[in-house]
């Protein structure tokens, strides 16, 4: 029997994989009694080390998957990434945990995919025809990463209560790298973490959890899963933006907004195809990509230091993903400030005073921030825009962009729609010369993938060139489904722009609406976000 390489199924299989969510729905967590139970654990504390003591910062890093089927490998390597380049960045003598899947378990809890691994024919054709193709290039192993435990609320239980031990005012950086779900209608930006086990920690619990750490100790946040900008919402008490601001100095820096999935996961074991945020943002404080190219770090307000809104700028401009990415201060503008000026504008806000977005661009970046203001020109370039008003020369390009999308479904539906009659007919003209197919674990089914039968399988649903049709049309949809992500990408660099100038204004306007003390806050934010790690 004819063996076939995975070429068409791996470009089906990338694109499957470009967003960083699980592919199907994620199982209720596991029993509140048995987290409870873990987390009551007597837990015991070493003395702190000297290097706890001595260096600014403290490192947690979790993620991986909700189970196996979930845990793809590039999550795995996103560890490993930052473990080979954290001494670049000034992190090597930083205290550092992992909490990483089902940590030191034996079993195999990390799915990974093989361009080389080759799947017999016959058993496309059956998937194809008559179950599944999800999963069936994919395989397993356990992980390699010799955590510290298991990705579980228990194990972070246990490292906040080390970190309230320890005490002091060290700075802790967290960094999720795993699935992310999201918030239900009445709370849609309550969004969750997945940890292993199915088990879910929403934006509201975890707040609560880190509300024990000592207020000396700021915390920074990384999260690339899909839904990440929920977590965002840290700065407020008890995550809810109508609860005002907490008193724990916090920033953080996320891979996509709340409503949206995020690029990332994929069990395929090319590094070079990994494109989701964190690649980016610890690129671009090391400069050095994952595949050990040197890259030129980003500087630009031109002190010669990277900070961390630096890297998150140099993302957002370099990164080719369905991602918009966001840091806390964009939350902090969207609801303490205003696009438009108030109704009740008094003297110090009359509306002449206000920053509008449909003012022209020399205009808008005038007293931005530098990494604004590389945004925002730095985008329009990609983007070929030049009119004046870019605001609006931008929002009429996303609209073009949309029809044209539209236009590209549409004709990949034909061709699906054709796909589908083919493939019902195929399936009934199989089940009819092997009723046994009911059952796929029938000694007569299980028969079919040996090499002779196999044969006749094949002859059976291509004797009239009929599989082979089926297979031209699938290549025809992927090639419109590629098309359609590219203009994905192009559209979602526009409402980065857009996004990005409507932060401007909102910045400028904040004074003018906010007292004080707000903007002290938001100046306090800001300075963390603009943190730059130790030499």
């Amino acid at each position: 029997m004819k063996t076939i390489t995975l070429g068409l199924f791996l470009l089906f299989t990338l694109f499957a994989r470009a967003w960083g969510c699980p592919p199907t729905k994620v199982p209720e967590a596991a029993p509140e009694a048995q987290a409870k139970e873990d987390a009551n654990k007597e837990i015991t504390h070493s003395a702190p080390s000297p290097i706890e003591k001595k260096h600014p910062f403290s490192l947690l890093v979790f993620g991986g998957g909700y189970s196996p089927s979930g845990n793809q490998v590039s999550l795995e390597s996103n560890v490993k990434y930052l473990r080979r380049i954290r001494s670049a960045m000034g992190l090597g003598e930083a205290e550092m945990k992992t909490f990483f899947a089902d940590g030191m378990d034996k079993g195999r809890d990390l799915q990974f995919f093989d361009p080389s691994f080759r799947i017999p024919e016959v058993n496309q054709i059956m998937a194809e025809l008559l179950g599944s193709t999800r999963g069936i290039a994919n395989q397993y192993r356990t992980n390699k990463l010799a955590p510290d435990d298991k990705s579980s609320i228990a194990a972070i239980d246990k490292w906040i209560a080390s970190r309230k031990r320890i005490g002091g005012d060290q700075t802790n950086l967290v960094y999720f790298t795993g699935h992310g779900g999201k918030g239900d209608k009445k709370t849609p930006q309550n969004t969750s973490a997945y940890l292993w086990d199915n088990a879910r920690l929403k934006v509201s619990d975890f707040v609560k959890k880190i509300d024990q750490l000592p207020k000396e100790q700021a915390c920074v946040f990384v999260m690339v899963q899909c839904y990440s900008g929920g977590f965002a919402n840290v700065i407020f008490k008890e995550g809810d933006p109508k609860k005002g601001l907490s008193d724990h100095p916090r920033a953080g820096f996320f891979a996509t907004v709340h409503d949206r999935v995020a690029a990332g996961c994929t069990p395929d074991i090319r590094e070079k195809n990994y494109k989701e945020y964190s690649t980016r943002f610890w690129e671009g404080l090391c400069g050095e990509s994952r595949i050990g190219k040197k890259v030129k770090k980003p500087d630009f307000d031109k002190d010669g230091k990277t900070s961390l809104a630096e890297a998150h700028a140099y993302v957002v401009l370099r990164s080719d993903t369905i991602d918009i990415p966001i840091k806390t201060s964009d939350v902090f503008l969207r609801k303490f400030s205003s696009l438009t000026p108030p109704r009740d504008a008094k003297e110090k806000t009359e509306p002449e005073s206000f920053c509008l977005v449909g003012e022209e661009l020399k205009e808008l970046v005038k007293g931005a921030s530098r990494e604004s203001k590389a945004v925002a020109n730095g985008l329009s370039r990609k983007l070929s825009l030049n009119q004046p008003k870019r605001h609006e020369e931008a929002k009429k390009l996303l609209e073009t962009l949309k029809k044209k999308r539209a236009s590209i479904v549409a004709e990949k539906k034909k061709h699906d729609e054709e796909r589908g009659k083919l493939k019902r007919s195929l399936a009934a003209r199989l089940r009819k010369k092997w009723p046994e197919l009911k059952n796929f674990h029938h000694p007569t089914v299980i028969s079919l993938y040996r090499k002779a039968n196999a044969d006749e399988v094949k002859q059976t649903v291509d004797g009239d060139g009929s599989w082979k049709r089926y297979q031209e049309l699938t290549k025809k949809s992927r090639e419109k489904e590629k098309e359609r992500f590219a203009i994905e990408k192009k559209e979602v660099l526009v409402m980065r722009l857009m996004r990005e100038l409507e932060t401007i204004v909102l910045e400028k306007n904040l004074p003018l609406i906010a007292d004080q003390e707000t903007v002290k806050r938001f100046e306090t934010l800001t300075k963390l976000e603009q943190l730059i790690l130790p030499d």
